[in-house]
């Protein structure tokens, strides 16, 4: 594989679609389910012969809000299953360096980066890596490998990470492209101080 570009992994951005899908779906279910017990109940329980009145219903108050949320929460997964859905249809591009710049896939929403405007670049297992979160998503960081990389834009600095499970390849291919960038970092910083 050409170390300079990195592609979206088809399989694991087809199973990150699935599980966004499967997640959207649980979501609309219980928000449908919810809906149903807020109808009114029957004001009496027939049977044979006798007309009992119905027991008190047991109300969430929370109710109201919590169908909100999860519809909401099942259209974010949705975003999500076409972001990734797209990415296995196709097999975009994701990162690729090229003319001294590195140039990242749209949902990225990055300008092409000159290489020498990184100022920081760390290879490393995920839970390694500055600023990845805390406790449970630690925890399953451990079994990734990332690419971080702290830039200079507009003035101030901004971070950026790739994961192995997001690219073809996986880490392998990860760690030769962190490689490649590096190479390119250097001898851009090693120009620059020549001239």
């Amino acid at each position: 594989m050409n170390p300079s570009i990195l592609h979206f992994s088809r399989r694991d951005s087809a199973i990150k679609a699935l599980s966004f899908l499967g997640f959207a779906a649980l979501a609309f279910i219980i928000a449908g389910l919810l809906h149903v017990e807020s109808d009114p109940p029957p004001q009496t329980i027939r049977l044979p012969g006798l007309d009992l009145p119905a027991p008190a219903p047991h109300r969430d108050p929370l109710t109201p809000f919590k169908i909100p949320f999860l519809i909401g929460a099942g259209a974010v997964c949705l975003f999500y299953v076409g972001r990734h859905g797209r990415r296995a249809v196709t097999r975009e591009v994701a990162a690729k360096v090229e003319n001294r710049h590195l140039h990242l896939h749209s949902s990225y929403r990055m300008l092409p980066l000159p290489v020498e405007e990184i100022a920081e670049m760390i290879f490393d297992r995920a839970d390694r890596l500055p600023d990845d979160g805390s406790g449970p998503a630690r925890l399953g960081a451990r079994l990734r490998h990332g690419l971080y990389l702290r830039y200079r834009a507009h003035g101030s600095f901004a971070e950026l990470r790739l994961i192995d499970n997001d690219m073809d390849g996986g880490t392998e291919q990860l760690r030769r492209f962190a490689a490649h960038l590096d190479s390119w970092r250097q001898s851009t910083t090693r120009t620059a101080r020549r001239d």
